[in-house]
């Protein structure tokens, strides 16, 4: 959805590979070896040459769900372990090592190549994020059915809706839905009081 809010730098590449399927609409974008090569070709995280095989699917699709995991903490969601340890392996995996560049500015880095190495570059990347003051910002729709990752640009970081549009009005019309249903109705009268014997 266009309407929806994106995020800018590092918390930006998070999001865009974590909303590579809407769960609730779809589509999914990596649907085989040759998606998953060409996003993370365009997302310069991997050489165009680089040969990209069926496990390697799983387990980007497995990096992405943990990723979505760790970002559900910011909307107040438990952490799972399976998801940290995922995150762990893709790190162990990509051989992430400490590098320091010009300047003498430290960087993590992976030491594999391919799509071990780009997703070792994601982990690398969603740890910047973490650093970013606004990591919080960055947040899973309330409804359970969407979970899409979106920024919360709102003053006081109060935001749960991917958009009021579509999800937030969901939810208030299932409110609304529930209430109604669980109170008398205008004009009718409720047990045994309005009736005579």
């Amino acid at each position: 959805m266009s309407e929806r809010e994106t995020a800018s730098a590092e918390l930006g590449l998070v999001q865009a590979f974590v909303n590579t399927v809407d769960l609730q609409d779809g589509p999914e974008l990596l649907t085989d070896q040759n998606s998953l090569h060409d996003w993370l070709v365009a997302n310069r995280l991997m050489a165009a040459g680089a040969p990209v095989g069926a496990d390697d699917l799983k387990h980007a699709i497995a990096v992405r769900e943990a990723m979505r995991g760790v970002i559900g903490g910011n909307s107040g969601l438990p952490v799972y372990p399976v998801d940290l340890a995922t995150l762990n392996e893709a790190a162990t995996a990509g051989r992430l090592r400490m590098r320091f560049g010009p300047g003498g500015r430290a960087r993590l880095e992976p030491e594999a190549s391919g799509p071990v190495g780009a997703l070792g570059r994601l982990v690398v990347t969603l740890y910047a994020a973490m650093q970013s003051e606004d990591w919080e910002r960055l947040k899973l729709c309330s409804s359970d059915s969407c979970r899409w990752v979106f920024y919360d640009r709102s003053k006081n970081h109060s935001s749960r809706w991917c958009t009021m549009a579509s999800c937030g009005n969901r939810a208030k019309a299932r409110r609304f839905r529930t209430k109604q249903g669980s109170s008398p109705r205008s004009g009718e009268v409720s047990g045994k009081a309005g009736r005579r014997g």
